[in-house]
């Protein structure tokens, strides 16, 4: 089994004990909510948000090399663009990346300069930003523009199935996995209304130190005392010695497992690019998020709990 070489910083571990008080809430994708009510497609393009999104980039010369112009304040410009997602629904964000990759694919090292800069802050698993779901939009932007040579957008539709498996609103796979009790348990067990769903590698330093983080975060245990909340831990590393021994240090109120046959990597059922790698659950086993950053991971939770009936 091949193992995932890079792990994910400490740092994002601590912003999240940081920002766990702060709660946030978001529409579903492809809604727009205000005073209750889901407004309606013409609404939502008429909306201010969506229309300094879609029209974010008048006036950029996209026809000019991106090297030629000042690097940071271009790069800063995408940053921004890409801080302005969350305030519009995912419908209206698939047209604004999908029209400007559109307007910058008439300057080929430009548009090559953009679609690297989005893998890197929407894709890469060191990333703060990093998020799968905006980042298929530029894949389907790409899988199916034309006018790209058939292996390069072979590529880009093999790397959109990818990110496509598990995606947030779908039920998450279900495996099989050797419970510390010695017991076969399938992922989908469990009758808590969310799950933590954590794949992890027992010698990968980072992991330790990010997990004891989470296992110290009092809103986190105090979600699992209270019943709203279970974690499973799964070890994908190939060696059940080192499962085992590194169970002393996963928490006696998290389920800590092990993917004995591989299945998870050699079969992909899941997408693992890093370690550890989050998923969040609802009671159906449906995925809520996605390997999103962990502080994106822990407010959302405490929205959820908090949230009124």
């Amino acid at each position: 089994m091949n193992l995932v070489p890079l792990h994910k910083g400490r740092l994002y571990w601590a912003m999240a004990i940081l920002l766990i008080g702060i709660s946030c809430g978001s529409p579903r994708d492809g809604q727009s909510v205000q005073n209750g009510s889901v407004n309606s497609d013409k609404e939502i393009m008429a909306s201010i948000p969506a229309k300094r999104l879609l029209n974010y980039w008048g006036g950029f010369n996209f026809k000019g090399r991106a090297q030629a112009m000042n690097p940071d304040d271009v790069e800063q410009k995408l940053v921004d663009f890409i801080a302005l997602f969350p305030t519009v629904p995912d419908t209206i964000v698939q047209v604004a990346v999908h029209d400007m990759l559109k307007k910058a694919s008439v300057e080929p090292t430009t548009f090559a300069y953009f679609l690297d800069r989005y893998s890197h802050y929407l894709y890469d698993p060191n990333s703060p930003m990093r998020n799968e779901g905006y980042y298929e939009h530029v894949l389907t932007y790409l899988a199916a523009d034309e006018v790209l040579a058939d292996e390069e957008r072979s590529k880009y539709i093999t790397l959109l199935e990818l990110v496509r498996k598990n995606e947030v609103g779908t039920v998450a796979t279900d495996f099989e996995y050797l419970a510390k009790d010695g017991k076969y348990r399938n992922m989908h067990a469990g009758a808590k209304p969310y799950k933590m769903l954590v794949f992890y590698d027992p010698t990968c330093t980072h992991c330790a130190a990010m997990m004891l983080d989470l296992a110290q975060t009092p809103a986190v245990h105090n979600c699992i005392v209270n019943g709203f909340l279970e974690i499973v831990s799964v070890s994908l590393h190939p060696d059940k010695d080192s499962w085992t021994g590194y169970q002393k240090r996963i928490p006696d109120n998290w389920i800590n497992g092990w993917d004995e046959k591989g299945h998870i990597i050699n079969d992909g059922l899941y997408n693992i690019r890093a370690y550890p790698t989050i998923f969040l659950l609802d009671e159906a086993n449906r995925v809520l998020l996605k390997d999103a950053p962990l502080d994106v991971t822990l407010r959302y939770l405490v929205n959820l709990v908090n949230k009124p009936n």
